[in-house]
């Protein structure tokens, strides 16, 4: 990992466990999976698996636009991120 300039502003990252900087691809996972874990279970769904037969890109989903391996990984990571949540003090 390269080093970080010393003005570049970073934020402590659950799923890494250690500070990161907040333009790293680390900070961008981790902004995702927290938005999603916040949602509403249905919404996550939908979010996550689209709409049945959507032709439009925000309707298809995660799985209409990453394909299902990409799901099953943000599936895997919310519920790693949200276990960590619940473990903290």
């Amino acid at each position: 990992m390269p080093a970080r300039r010393a003005d570049q502003p970073v934020a402590y990252s659950h799923l890494v466990g250690r500070e990161v900087s907040i333009s790293s691809e680390a900070w961008k996972h981790e902004c995702e999976i927290a938005a999603i874990t916040a949602m509403p279970i249905a919404k996550r769904n939908t979010f996550l698996d689209g709409v049945q037969g959507s032709t439009d890109r925000e309707e298809r989903g995660v799985k209409g636009v990453r394909g299902e391996a990409a799901v099953a990984a943000l599936r895997a990571e919310v519920e790693r991120y949200a276990d960590i949540l619940r473990r903290l003090p």
